[in-house]
């Protein structure tokens, strides 16, 4: 009769939760998040090929999903297998919800920070290993969350990845717990995620480093996670309340965003409803403005590394680059409301906002050309990791010129809610994508297969990748002359 250990058993499973879900040591969080976040960009990938099919093919049935979203949808979303209006809004909202909190900012945040701050600063963990833990819980409940919303009644959120009211507070009056009160719950956790790891990495950084590790001896990329933490801290609040007082307002029938006090029930005026959405825009764009840097501080942190690696020498102006990350976080508070140009704001603000929106390049601009004079004299080693740092200051600066236009009033105006914005915005985020591929490929693909795989997943993907982005930037040209199916490639 073969012989039991029950009791091995037991502590072998018990070891293994505690070792891989519950643990609370900084690298297994950090694969935690690279893999989740990993995930979740799989999804957001998902609903942009779909939202892409339906701009290149309108009204048509999608090629082998279609029948399985009518099934697990319904008829209403998705009639006869094709994308209905509402969907296309729930996609919209989602893809760039699932892409942003739950895709780019927890890996290169949240993975690449867990995993890098203790190990180059000389700690021997993040300064709160319980609270790092709690945060990763709470960021996969938030994604859970997003994820559920979109099999309640009336399909996940249709407002935007923003929630702008009065779009987000009156979308779904017939159903209190819709999709949109859904996300508002996942955000809400999302939030909470974000805070405890930015103090959790801003108390690692300032009290935990090794001793003669002095502030202008730190890495690039620990100042870029330490700015990032920072606009992190101070973003998030206004953003928490601005999502708490809504899902008041969806839930409680409260009325934080209708000065006239009557509920979500009533029909607001159309004064009423401009004065929801100047308020709540700002609520969220104090937070979106400021976010926007972080992906590419944590980016511009990667890239120094790489740079640094691979030229076999110090970054050039380390100095003026530490307080150019510096001055870039301080002046994105103060940049959101070219955002805003179109809510009626005066001149005077409206050149208060241009003026700092301009400001706010210069820094970049700096931190572009250290990038660049290091590769002077430099004894170039050229892999993939290179291929994709190289790869990522031209996006970099593409994605800052193709904003200047969208900084000035008068320009702006005109281009507001067309394709170039989305091009504007993407190239900002592609240049991020490019670093977590470029991580992926440095830490997971070369210790796989050495450099056969890595030829193949890194280099000749950098090839198909800058095509992906560029048919944005000219898609409302291109639709005009008839060419939809190239523009929505």
């Amino acid at each position: 009769m073969p012989m039991t250990y029950p009791a091995h058993s037991a502590d072998h499973r018990s070891a293994f939760w505690r070792a891989y879900i519950f643990c609370t040591d900084h690298k297994v969080i950090a694969v935690q998040y690279g893999l989740t976040g990993l995930f979740f960009l799989v999804v957001g990938f998902a609903l942009m090929m779909v939202m892409r099919w339906q701009m290149a093919y309108p009204g048509a049935p999608i090629p082998l999903l279609g029948h399985g979203l009518e099934h697990i949808l319904g008829s209403e979303m998705a009639p006869k297998g094709a994308v209905s209006p509402q969907l296309f809004n729930s996609f919209g909202a989602m893809h760039g919800t699932i892409m942003i909190f739950l895709g780019v900012v927890p890996i290169m945040f949240g993975a690449f920070g867990n995993f890098l701050i203790p190990l180059q600063i000389g700690a021997a963990d993040m300064a709160f290993p319980r609270l790092n833990m709690a945060s990763y819980q709470l960021y996969f409940c938030g994604g859970v969350v997003m994820l559920t919303s979109f099999f309640v009644p009336g399909g996940a959120a249709q407002s935007g990845w923003t929630s702008f009211s009065p779009l987000a507070t009156l979308a779904d009056p017939k159903h209190v717990w819709d999709g949109q009160t859904f996300w508002l719950m996942g955000m809400s956790l999302l939030i909470c995620s974000s805070l405890l790891g930015a103090i959790n990495f801003m108390t690692t950084i300032i009290q935990l480093r090794a001793s003669g590790m002095t502030w202008m001896r730190l890495p690039f990329l620990i100042w870029a996670q330490f700015v990032t933490a920072f606009l992190l801290l101070l973003a998030f609040p206004p953003l928490e309340a601005a999502a708490v007082l809504q899902l008041m307002d969806s839930v409680l029938d409260t009325s934080f965003f209708l000065p006239t006090g009557f509920g979500r029930r009533r029909k607001a005026s159309v004064c009423e409803r401009r004065w929801q959405s100047v308020v709540v825009a700002a609520l969220v764009l104090v937070f979106g403005t400021s976010r926007s840097v972080r992906p590419d501080s944590s980016g511009l942190g990667i890239v120094c590394e790489i740079i640094a690696n691979n030229t076999r020498k110090p970054i050039y102006g380390y100095i003026s680059m530490v307080y150019s990350a510096l001055g870039m976080g301080f002046i994105s508070f103060i940049v959101w409301g070219h955002h805003m140009f179109l809510t009626g704001m005066g001149t005077a603000v409206s050149t208060f906002f241009q003026t700092t929106t301009m400001i706010v390049s210069i820094p970049s601009v700096i931190i572009l050309t250290c990038l660049l004079v290091s590769f002077w004299g430099a004894a170039l080693r050229f892999n993939t990791p290179m291929f994709f740092a190289l790869a990522f200051l031209p996006m970099f600066g593409l994605g800052g010129l193709t904003g200047l236009p969208l900084g000035f009033a008068y320009s702006d105006i005109h281009l507001h809610d067309t394709f170039y914005v989305i091009a504007h915005f993407h190239y900002n985020r592609g240049t991020g994508r490019h670093v977590r591929s470029l991580r992926r490929n440095l830490l997971l693909v070369s210790e796989a297969d050495g450099p056969n795989l890595e030829r193949i997943l890194g280099q000749d993907s950098l090839l198909a990748f800058f095509p992906f982005y560029e048919p944005d930037l000219f898609a409302d040209v291109w639709a005009r002359a008839g060419w939809n199916e190239s523009a929505s490639g």
